[in-house]
């Protein structure tokens, strides 16, 4: 993982974040908040106790004192803009993915990263407005995720960064050293849903991520145990659209990788 500071003033910090497949950010908990940029790629973000599937040209917004981590299946750049309490203010009290604006993109990309050094309380006050006019639940894609100090703790994390189809519920137990029937009764009391389930809601959000790392459907689907249809018949359940059709309204539309079925 490569992370190289880019600037600093008295009000932000912004960070460039390289991580590659398989790479993590480990939880950290700031005093102040934090909006995520994802340049390129997608990855899983954790605040507090849900993980956010961000993808590139989406962000987040995490509030002062709320412990976060990043967690990248797939290659990802991001950077983190850090922002100093009294200049965040005004900003959503609550944790919120932002689809963000052109304007936004531009300012967040390689190319521009001087106009934050130049006018960071513009670019705040701009990223404030966006964040108040996004609605609270659009744009989102996250599983609950179990305490730190949770027996599936450790099982969860794996299954986000190491997703597969067909684990085994005893293999899953097993790793969590607890029996399938306590395993299964954490997950309904944790998360609120079976294992089975949480572990496809990780898999249609990896997928995301992978779509908009240039992965065939085809390719996504076999990686994750899926026909292409019943991939397909998944995705469109939980994200309102097939694979392709949520991926032209995506802003960058990489190249497809791999099988192009």
């Amino acid at each position: 993982m490569a992370i190289a500071k880019v600037t600093r003033d008295s009000t932000c910090v912004l960070t460039g974040m390289r991580l590659g497949a398989g790479e993590q950010r480990h939880a950290q908990t700031a005093p102040v908040g934090g909006f995520f940029y994802v340049r390129r790629g997608g990855a899983w973000i954790t605040v507090g106790r849900r993980a956010y599937c961000v993808t590139q040209g989406n962000g987040i917004w995490c509030p002062p004192a709320v412990t976060h981590s990043v967690f990248s299946v797939y290659e990802a750049d991001i950077c983190e803009l850090r922002i100093d309490t009294d200049l965040s203010a005004d900003f959503v009290p609550a944790t919120r993915v932002l689809n963000c604006s052109d304007v936004l993109v531009a300012i967040f990309s390689a190319t521009q990263r001087s106009t934050i050094e130049r006018s960071s309380a513009a670019v705040v006050t701009l990223l404030a407005d966006e964040l108040r006019a996004m609605p609270e639940t659009a744009w989102n894609f996250a599983v609950r995720t179990p305490s730190s100090g949770s027996r599936v703790a450790a099982l969860c994390e794996t299954l986000l960064m190491h997703p597969t189809r067909d684990v085994a519920l005893e293999d899953a137990a097993s790793q969590a050293g607890v029996s399938s029937r306590t395993l299964s009764r954490i997950f309904t009391k944790e998360l609120g849903t079976g294992v089975g389930r949480w572990r496809r809601e990780v898999q249609v959000g990896t997928a995301m991520c992978a779509l908009v790392h240039g992965i065939s459907v085809a390719e996504t689907a076999r990686s994750l145990g899926f026909t292409s249809s019943a991939f397909s018949t998944l995705f469109k359940s939980r994200i309102g659209y097939a694979p392709r059709e949520w991926l032209v309204r995506q802003r960058t539309i990489p190249p497809e990788r791999g099988d192009s079925s």
